[in-house]
């Protein structure tokens, strides 16, 4: 019935003449009370007040029972007869009142919290399945501040009295419209944003990603970066992470609302404390405030809060009117501090429930934004904002989109390029750029400084980099990059171009064109840097670089073929040339030099490792990822899927053409996944299958290298290994790979109190692989990652049957975020 007079409403509004309803809600002491819900009882129409308190509400005219609600005060019922003219209405709220009178609790007993959580938590189930589908509506308003900023920092002033970075930095609206059908289809359709300071943007007001619905066992923080899940109060296990009181219980309308204060048992857990509010005999949630603390270990947040309202849309069912989610943080960056917080609130109206959505309404685009949503005028939103903007807001949005419209111009963009294209000294160590904003092209040259290395083939080698992009209006980017280099002891010069085409970015369409000559490493992962190379050549007599000549040309394509199928295709033709040592310098004493030939197959063979050949080869690969989520925003932007990546290569070398020498047939098949384990982690893995179907005519080059390290510096991808030799294992016939890393993401650590204020957190891992399926190899490790936010160190230990147990140290970058 509610939804017949909600649909009557919505058309007698464009029959008949509105009147505005506006007023300020406070509480006892006149304070303002921000986004306390304003709406027409037994409906979900309304609106909320600003953070100064302030609310506007227009309807038709008539008579009208408005409720005023905010969680921990006493609700408001004001009846009113609304005519054309504007209606003032100040509304204090009162803290609510909750009375224990009733309740009889001795000193052996066990709280009355517990007799109504378990009946809240026996009912989840039913009012986590209640509602077969609905559609709503939602305006979200999205506010990030600065509160606390350094004065300078580089150098450069950041706070100014005409330019201050303390104040709001991110401000935006967005209109939504919510559908969603049972167990977890959702979709979201943005139908008007506004960003402050970018009328071309589309914020990050996604309700998709900030809705959260605590019937569920975990809820998921948007500002958790782990997405380890919080254990909801009234989750199947709740009683194993809480303590409950009761600290009272109120009457609202028919209803009697128990106050239950939420208290975790351990800190340490990934829980919540606060107060819900569940209402007597139906066990259903009436409203509920919760927290976050630093013990959480929130990554760059120092503490959450969310706030539920729940109102009745019918006899029998409770919608959600409002959240609340409100965050703080603070970071040093080189002992600066800076400290801030946001909020999102979002209002839902105009529920309608049993839609018959078509069979295919729900797919893999959860969230789109109209090709308008962020063309909407000032005028528009004067109509349609729900809540009223603050003075600050208006403030903000006047002052952004001047600035934007200032910084846009080309007399700004240039005086922005003099200023930054001015060569500065430390262009000396880091390479210099030069930017021409208004046409948004820019060029670049690499330091000569950080690009000198040294190996046993060129000696002491210079190269120098160079660089140009354009991105054009409609986005498309272009990127050209070219790299001179000179060997001082092989006195050889290399040269290379590598340019890339992005363009349809729905598609995620590439094209590339690459060729040069230069020496190159045999296995093409480059399992060796340059600059570590260099430090274990010159201070460990190791060479482990090993290196041949290519010149060549290459073109490459990829693109999207469908939603979640990925092609990637290209051809290359080249010659290769071998290459040997010129030269055994090293820092080390002559005794301890252990360097080794340019031939990885034979250590001592110091002439050339193959004959000069010609090389052409195709290659398609093909990564299927079945129900594939995304965005339209309104270009793609891919979420991702909870099931693995099929992976599907074939390399063809094709003998004769051109004259190549090369006859080979590759298939490699893979899959790749993550897999998160609620509290205990995400576990990521990969397997690989591998097989030469054909290898009449190749070179060691064109075999399978396992991507070993024998270095202290590991690259911890699925694809590298940490103790194995980079060229003993390769292979040009069938092999295994399976690699496996669990990411606790602080389940470990924070049990530690010592340890869980750097936020530390563990990885095992587990590596392995198999050649012709008889010579076997793995390697298990333990360590620590998220070092100062962004480094790891692993112990590794390795077995290579028939050898000894190799161990290590390990250290290296976190990457598996």
């Amino acid at each position: 019935m509610r939804i017949w007079i909600i649909l009557l409403l919505a058309l007698f509004c464009h029959a008949s003449h509105a009147g505005l309803i506006s007023g300020y809600i406070t509480n006892e002491a006149g304070e303002p009370l921000p986004f306390a819900s304003v709406y027409i009882l037994g409906t979900t129409i309304g609106t909320a007040s600003n953070p100064e308190g302030y609310f506007e509400l227009e309807l038709p005219a008539g008579e009208y029972e408005l409720i005023f609600q905010y969680v921990g005060y006493r609700q408001h019922h004001e009846t009113i007869i609304l005519s054309d003219s504007p209606l003032s209405l100040n509304i204090r709220l009162e803290t609510e009142e909750v009375s224990l009178d009733e309740v009889v609790i001795s000193a052996d007993a066990e709280d009355p919290a517990y007799r109504i959580i378990r009946n809240a938590i026996r009912m989840r189930k039913h009012y986590l399945k209640q509602v077969d589908n609905y559609k709503c509506e939602a305006y979200t308003k999205g506010i990030f501040r600065i509160t606390e900023a350094p004065d300078k920092m580089f150098g450069d002033s950041l706070n100014t009295k005409s330019d201050s970075l303390i104040g709001i930095i991110y401000l935006s609206e967005s209109e939504s419209i919510i559908s969603f059908e049972q167990p977890d289809k959702f979709k979201e359709e943005m139908i008007s944003v506004m960003v402050s300071g970018d009328n071309q943007g589309f914020g990050f007001n996604f309700i998709t990603f900030f809705m959260s619905n605590f019937y569920n066992n975990k809820i998921i923080i948007p500002v958790d970066m782990d997405k380890k899940g919080f254990i909801s109060p009234i989750a199947s296990n709740a009683l194993f992470y809480y303590h409950y009181r009761l600290e009272g219980r109120y009457f609202e309308d028919d209803y009697i609302v128990n106050k239950i204060k939420v208290i975790p048992k351990r800190k340490i857990d990934p829980v919540f404390s606060g107060y819900i509010y569940i209402i007597e005999d139906s066990w259903r949630m009436h409203s509920l405030d919760m927290n976050i603390g630093k013990d959480a270990n929130l990554r760059f947040i120092d503490s959450v809060k969310i706030a539920k309202t729940m109102v009745p849309v019918s006899d029998t069912t409770w919608m959600q009117l409002t959240q609340r989610l409100q965050f703080y943080f603070s970071v040093n960056i080189f002992g600066k501090r800076f400290a801030g917080n946001g909020i999102f609130h979002s209002q839902f109206t105009d529920y309608i429930f049993n839609n018959d959505f078509e069979r295919r309404y729900f797919g893999n685009e959860i969230v789109k934004a109209n090709e308008d949503a962020n063309k909407k005028d000032s005028l528009y939103w004067e109509e349609n904002r729900p809540i009223p903007l603050t003075a600050e807001e208006k403030r903000n949005y006047f002052k952004e989109d001047s600035i934007q419209k200032l910084h846009s111009s080309k007399e700004y963009l240039d005086s922005m390029d003099r200023k930054s294209n001015k060569i500065k000294w430390g262009a000396f160590i880091s390479g210099y750029s030069y930017y021409r904003r208004h046409d948004s092209t820019s060029y670049s040259i690499g330091s000569p400084v950080t690009t000198l290395s040294f190996n046993t083939v060129q000696g002491l080698n210079l190269y120098l980099r160079t660089g140009f992009s354009k991105t054009f209006s409609n986005k498309d980017r272009l990127w050209i990059n070219q790299e001179v280099s000179y060997g001082f002891s092989n006195y050889r010069w290399g040269y290379s171009l590598a340019s890339s085409y992005r363009y349809n970015q729905n598609k995620s369409a590439r094209l590339g064109l690459s060729g040069g000559i230069k020496p190159v490493q045999y296995n093409a992962l480059n399992p060796i840097s340059p600059l570590v190379n260099t430090l274990y050549t010159l201070l460990d007599g190791n060479n482990y670089m090993k290196l041949y000549e290519k010149s060549w040309i290459g073109i490459t394509h990829s693109s999207e073929l469908t939603n979640g199928i990925f092609l990637n295709a290209g051809l290359e033709y080249a010659g290769r040339a071998p290459l040997v040592n010129t030269t055994n310098y090293s820092w080390v004493k002559s005794s301890k030099n252990r360097f080794t030939s340019n031939d990885p197959q034979d250590p001592l063979n110091e002439g050339p490792a193959f004959s000069w050949n010609k090389s052409f080869k195709i290659y398609v690969g093909l990564r299927i990822r079945i129900f594939q989520k995304y965005m339209s925003i309104p270009e793609k932007s891919i979420i991702g899927s909870k099931y693995p990546d099929l992976v599907i290569v074939y390399i063809k070398g094709i003998p004769g053409f051109l004259g190549s020498d090369v006859d080979y047939d590759v298939l490699k098949l893979s899959i790749e996944g993550n897999q998160k384990i609620g509290a205990f982690g995400t576990m990521e893995y990969r397997g690989l299958y591998g097989t030469f179907i054909n290898n009449r005519e190749m070179e060691f080059m064109d075999y399978h290298h396992f991507n070993g390290n024998r270095t202290i510096f590991g690259k911890f991808g699925l694809n590298a290994f940490q103790l194995l030799d980079y060229y003993s294992h390769s292979t040009n016939k069938s092999y295994v790979e399976a690699t496996a890393e669990h990411h606790f993401n602080g389940f470990i650590f924070n049990k530690l109190p010592l340890i869980r204020k750097a936020k530390w957190k563990a990885v095992v891992g587990f590596r392995y692989f198999t050649s012709e399926f008889k010579n076997n190899y793995f390697e298990i490790s333990a360590g620590i990652e998220n070092i100062f936010t962004f480094f790891r160190v692993d112990f590794v230990a390795g077995y290579d049957a028939g050898k000894n147990v190799r161990t290590g140290i390990v250290l290296g970058l976190s990457i598996n975020d």
